[in-house]
């Protein structure tokens, strides 16, 4: 088997390359006016810094880093969101063990309105280890943490008014019922073990539903009319048999079918798990896996790291040239296409796969974002940086 692999191009152009963000190995990524800013993995699986890179990408084709935010010792900052026009909240997650004893554990906020220089402007205070992967609802002016809290077992879900972003204002904390407890303590234990019931996150709102994914416990489906009084509508749990770790749950546009994400391990690769799901919800109360999706087997697994899903692009359209269509980071596969039409029946349409450089050890596809324009932005964990491309099926 040869140590590199050209480049694929399905139905994609490649516009741009910038090794640099993240310093290499890279997160979440968000693109606001002309500038994207990425998320880094630090040292997990990855030999760089924590923080966060900005980059110019005004020209998609001469994306450049123009500035960088490196975290405080013992704190890992690799998820980021966009808030309002200005401000880029920011998490400060605890490294795990004493590396991150004596860590704040919250999330900060920096002005980016002048990007080349985000400047810290606040910080909110959270319990145990940190949140993970948030999430911000723009329209509702709500973010999702999944953070520890006293009296449940894990991360739950903290919904906080953002209507002053400088100010978040808790709503709810919310978690599955079997994950209450009689105590006040808090976990800090930012990398649960493989079967640990655990909000990933980020929690998503459509309507009145709330739909997430729980690490070692499934998707849920949550009656969140009355945001200070949850209710748990439906739930269902695949492993075992399946290893699990659930990472992502996404309404697809206004139907009643879901996309879930199986993130694929660094410890041990499945032949026959870690993919994507597509969930039957007509029937709330009893959501029903109907079908799946994953690219070839036998091209991709034995080639370095891991093979198998991670995120999805996080824009599920009812309507517009995207509707049908799921992009997928799936690690050593790349960023693939999926056309969920007909979602019985998901079909591949395209895929983007780097090149592997001469002396690296492979690719890893980690997550994706997208601009006004319609570009994407695919982001390596394995020192590539970030991939601009086009979507041309």
């Amino acid at each position: 088997m040869p140590t590199t692999f050209p480049e694929e191009a399905r139905n994609f152009r490649l516009l741009g390359h910038d090794p640099s963000a993240a310093w290499g190995g890279g997160s979440l990524v968000q693109v606001h006016k002309g500038h994207a800013y990425v998320g880094a993995v630090g040292g997990s699986s990855f030999n760089g810094p924590e923080g966060f890179t900005v980059h110019n990408v005004r020209d998609p084709r001469r994306p450049t880093k123009v500035g960088e935010f490196r975290a405080p010792p013992g704190v890992h900052c690799h998820k980021l969101r966009i808030v309002g026009d200005d401000l880029l909240y920011v998490n400060s997650e605890r490294l795990a063990g004493d590396k991150g004893k004596n860590a704040r554990a919250g999330f900060f906020i920096f002005d980016i309105s002048t990007p080349s220089t985000p400047k810290p402007v606040g910080f909110y205070d959270m319990p145990g280890s940190g949140p993970h992967r948030f999430g911000v609802d723009l329209e509702r002016n709500l973010a999702f943490m999944p953070n520890d809290a006293p009296g449940w077992d894990k991360r739950v879900i903290w919904t906080l008014d953002i209507k002053n972003p400088l100010k978040p204002e808790v709503i709810s904390i919310w978690g599955l019922p079997w994950m209450r407890t009689n105590s006040d303590e808090v976990g800090n234990d930012p990398h649960p073990h493989e079967e640990a019931t655990t909000l990933h996150g980020p929690p998503v709102m459509r309507a009145n539903r709330m739909y997430c994914a729980w690490w070692g416990g499934g998707i849920s489906i949550i009656d969140c009319s009355d945001l200070r009084d949850m209710k748990l509508l439906g739930h269902v749990k695949w492993s075992p048999p399946f290893p699990g770790s659930t990472h992502t749950c996404w309404p697809l546009g206004d139907r009643p079918y879901l996309v879930v994400t199986d993130e694929a391990r660094a410890k041990q690769k499945y032949w026959d798990a870690q993919f994507m799901w597509i969930i039957d919800a007509r029937e709330e109360t009893n959501p029903l896996p109907v079908a799946t999706f994953m690219p070839e087997r036998e091209k991709y697994y034995d080639r370095p790291g891991r093979f198998g899903a991670h995120n999805i692009l996080e824009h599920l359209p009812a309507n517009g040239p995207w509707k049908d269509i799921v992009f997928l980071t799936y690690f050593n596969a790349g960023l693939r296409a999926v056309d969920v039409s007909d979602p019985l029946h998901p079909k591949e349409i395209g895929c983007y796969v780097p090149a592997t450089p001469e002396g690296s050890p492979g690719i890893q596809s980690n997550d994706i974002g997208s601009d006004g324009d319609g570009r994407l932005y695919l982001i390596d964990r394995w020192g590539q940086g970030m991939h601009i491309v086009e979507f041309t099926g």
